[in-house]
């Protein structure tokens, strides 16, 4: 084991599941002490935060089964009190007065919902709980076991912007949170852990925000990042997996684990369909220069797992991985007219800012005269209805074609920027297969070419892919 000043552990729901799991955390936590200092950064016990937007859905529309969720969450706390922590510590009762305050301030949040009008910030507040109660129970349990433990919750540490739901870190001013709070801790004799909440922060006027998808995860790569100016760190995600595959098993005949990947890659990986971590997270990672790694919960001591550096390896492989998006719409705008009209560009994708529509690829001829996106699947009805409606795209002499069934497939590697003629061979290997390529796009750093084919042909395209590439 690489020996670190500071190792930020993340573990999720599956990991904080039931007796057997809350050990298997334990034994890999001591493991790592006799090495390091430890932050630990969980997600929300198995199932919670579902039940919490459940809870604010209901309370929203005054429904008398506010109740039943209320008692749902408070069993399944309880039991991981009662089944973990030893009921003759001072830890139990600290774990029951904490729950049963917190359970008391939820049930009177559902009341202002229903006497105010519901809003994002409201829903984040109520959805941050599951975090709040995890980490608060973990931190308690290893304190029962004689494991020097410290809690902090996140909105005391991340400031982020006011995206509810959605929300995004101010990374200066968390940094400079994070060295004032942590820092004299860590270097203090007292207390070997610190357990921080995963998923939220709060805005400049400390009303609560949650960061997303993977939200976590990030919390995780800021407290690194954080830290990294002052500590030898290192952010190790415990999941149900090894780590990074070159394909998705589900649709390559074949795949094998990445067992070191650059960053650069990570993000293209995680960007076209693949949902170990977020980009996000690793973009954090990326800035603060450190090296992360995605290992498999079940079986810790295995040297199979995915690590991540902002190293690129060279081997013998140019192509890393081949990855995709199944079900994706691909959107045309077509006109002659396109030309004469400069700022189209800009007014679609301020279009589809304005809405929530992201967008996972964009191509756009020369002459200008078409430009195609790639969207999500579910927004194509979105999409049709906010262009045809446009007084700019519905006005003018645009023609706007939707086809939704289609597929996505990245091809990565970084050694593809110094391999001249990647491209010509993946049209050809295609192409001998009767595989039409309906657009092809690849940003200048060539860390991959990305190409749009009929959904009816993924797999089989996949799969020559693989087979040409990397088998």
């Amino acid at each position: 084991m690489e020996k670190c000043d500071l190792v930020v552990m993340k573990f999720g729901g599956s990991c904080l599941q039931d007796i057997e799991s809350f050990s298997q955390t334990t034994k890999i936590i001591k493991k790592y002490l006799k090495e390091s200092k430890i932050i630990i950064v969980t997600s929300a016990f198995k199932g919670i935060t579902d039940k919490l937007i459940d809870f604010y859905n209901k309370s929203c529309k005054d429904v008398n089964s506010c109740a039943e969720v209320i008692e749902d969450i408070k069993q399944i706390h309880l039991k991981f009190i009662n089944d973990n922590i030893n009921k003759e510590t001072p830890e139990y009762k600290d774990s029951l007065e904490f729950f049963e305050l917190n359970l008391k301030d939820l049930v009177q949040l559902g009341r202002v919902i229903r006497l105010l009008r519901p809003s994002l910030d409201l829903q984040d507040l109520i959805i941050s709980y599951g975090e709040k109660l995890s980490t608060y129970i973990v931190n308690q349990y290893l304190n029962s076991i004689g494991i020097s433990s410290k809690f902090l919750s996140s909105d005391e540490l991340i400031l982020t912007d006011n995206n509810f739901g959605n929300a995004l870190p101010l990374l200066e001013e968390t940094e400079s949170i994070i060295q004032k709070r942590l820092s004299p801790i860590i270097k203090s004799d007292t207390n070997h852990i610190i357990c921080v909440t995963g998923f939220y922060g709060s805005t400049k006027d400390k009303k609560i925000t949650t960061l997303g998808r993977g939200g976590t995860d990030l919390t995780a790569a800021i407290m690194a990042y954080s830290l990294s100016s002052l500590f030898k760190c290192k952010v190790i995600y415990w999941k149900d997996v090894q780590g990074f595959l070159d394909a998705d098993p589900r649709i390559a005949e074949q795949a094998s684990l990445l067992h070191q990947i650059s960053y650069l890659e990570a993000k293209e990986l995680a960007f076209f369909g693949s949902k170990v971590l977020h980009p996000l997270c690793l973009d954090v990672n990326e800035k603060g220069n450190i090296p992360s790694e995605i290992r498999p919960f079940n079986d810790p001591e295995s040297n199979d797992y995915t690590k991540i550096t902002k190293e690129i390896i060279k081997g013998e492989r140019i192509i890393k991985a081949i990855t995709s998006i199944q079900r994706l719409s691909m959107v045309t705008i077509e006109s002659g007219t396109m030309i004469s009209l400069p700022g189209t560009v800009a007014k679609l994708f301020n279009l589809l800012a304005e809405n929530n529509i992201n967008i996972k690829f964009i191509s756009q001829s020369s002459s200008e005269n078409n430009i195609t996106i790639g969207i999500d699947f579910e927004d194509s009805m979105k999409i049709s209805y906010l262009l045809r409606n446009s007084d700019w795209f519905g006005k003018q002499w645009f023609s706007i074609k939707i086809d939704n069934d289609i597929s996505l497939i990245a091809v990565i590697g970084a050694a593809m920027l110094h391999t001249p003629g990647i491209a010509g061979k993946i049209f050809t290997v295609l192409g001998e297969q009767n595989i039409n390529i309906r657009a092809i796009s690849q940003g200048s750093s060539e860390l991959n070419i990305t190409i749009i084919i009929e959904r009816d042909h993924c797999k089989k395209a996949v799969n020559i892919l693989y087979n040409a590439f990397i088998s």
